[in-house]
């Protein structure tokens, strides 16, 4: 082997090393001279249901205050799994970055805090990185590890089938729209922890088995095989049309959706929906059926899909699907009858009661423009 074959076989081997580390771990190294110093001193996680929220003790330090004219604007935490794409979430946005500029502006310009994030399915370890913004630039600080303990597979509590709904995410490829990053590994965690909650996976008291279980669905309509499972792309720009009631709207689109007593549909929107970043309706039933928070019409006047806004960062994704998934299988929030859907940002505990548990099999069972595949 001559001189240039060895210099590039180097070469090749740094690289290589390179590319196997977190992006976040090379990212964070390029304020290395950074003004201002930023440090993840922990990184946990807090059981919540059959879930885990990562807890980031966070600290930002500076030799000396901020130039006047420098203004932090946000905190940013960055997250990435060994197989899922990099997500980030954007905090301390407005009144709250008021405070860490006080404080970065003030002779000890020193912050701290502590910071939850989304909640995300166990068994699963991720990289987190935290960054301060500020009108100027973006100061990293270090990569820590969070291994996120795995729970025993859910199994049913209670004899009987258990229904699998095969899920499909019906993504918009038209170059007129903005694209986001949303693949297999995206759709396996949201799967994986939609499951566990489903599943009651941690036992938790008072929570229970719901006999459901979501997965990518493999193949289209008319029998084609999926390259990814669970996502299906299309090259069309969808139009949004308001139908003049009020929360209610249509999307008149010839491939927005697949049959939907076949699939569950989640429509991953490249707009913002509403006010809201996510937009599901409660289901419909036929006359001679009835679910107290639902509606009973004769035909189905809304299609029963979960919409989700996009433009939202992908760390958020988790939370939004589980709340569309709530109202999907029929948990209203009336709270003071003891239902309540599975808003992670309401609930104690991620998870459904049993009397939860005996809606989501009614409306399975009854609803219109529901998905009944069984296994």
């Amino acid at each position: 082997m001559n001189k240039t074959s060895i210099r590039n076989l180097l070469i090749l081997m740094v690289l290589s090393i390179s590319l196997a580390q977190p992006v976040m771990a090379r990212e964070a190294t390029k304020n290395a001279d950074a003004p201002v110093s930023l440090t993840i001193q922990q990184a946990g996680h807090m059981p919540n249901g059959s879930l885990f929220n990562p807890t980031l003790q966070l600290e930002v330090k500076a030799p000396a205050p901020l130039p006047a004219d420098e203004a932090v604007l946000m905190l940013r935490v960055y997250r990435q799994s060994e197989q899922a794409p990099l997500t980030k979430q954007d905090i301390y946005l407005t009144g709250a970055a008021e405070g860490i500029n006080h404080a970065l502006h003030a002779p000890s310009a020193t912050w701290a805090d502590q910071v939850t994030l989304s909640p995300l399915a166990g068994g699963t370890r991720h990289y987190y990185t935290f960054s301060l913004v500020t009108n100027r630039k973006e100061y990293f600080s270090n990569t820590v590890v969070g291994d996120i303990p795995a729970l025993p597979k859910a199994k049913a509590e209670a004899k009987g089938e258990i229904r699998t709904l095969p899920v499909v995410f019906h993504l918009f490829d038209h170059p007129s729209l903005p694209q986001i990053r949303f693949d297999d590994e995206t759709v396996r965690e949201w799967i994986a922890a939609a499951n566990a909650v489903l599943g009651n996976a941690a036992a938790t008291a008072g929570l229970t088995d719901t006999r459901v279980r979501l997965e990518a669905a493999r193949q289209a309509p008319d029998g084609t095989k999926l390259a990814k499972a669970g996502i299906h792309h299309s090259n069309d720009n969808p139009i949004i049309c308001l139908d003049g009631r009020e929360n209610a709207l249509n999307l008149d689109h010839p491939d927005l959706y697949w049959n939907p007593d076949a699939y569950l549909n989640v429509v991953i929107l490249p707009f913002t929906l509403t006010a809201n970043n996510i937009y599901g309706q409660y289901p419909q039933f036929p006359e001679g059926y009835q679910l107290s928070g639902c509606h009973t019409v004769k035909q189905p006047t809304l299609p029963h899909v979960i919409y989700i806004n996009s433009l939202v960062e992908p760390i958020h994704g988790i939370s939004f699907f589980l709340t569309g998934l709530g109202s999907y299988l029929g948990l209203t929030e009336e709270q003071s009858s003891g239902v309540y859907g599975l808003d992670p940002s309401k609930n104690t505990h991620l998870g459904c009661t049993p009397q939860q548990a005996e809606r989501i099999e009614y409306t399975l069972k009854h609803a219109w423009n529901t998905a009944k595949s069984m296994k």
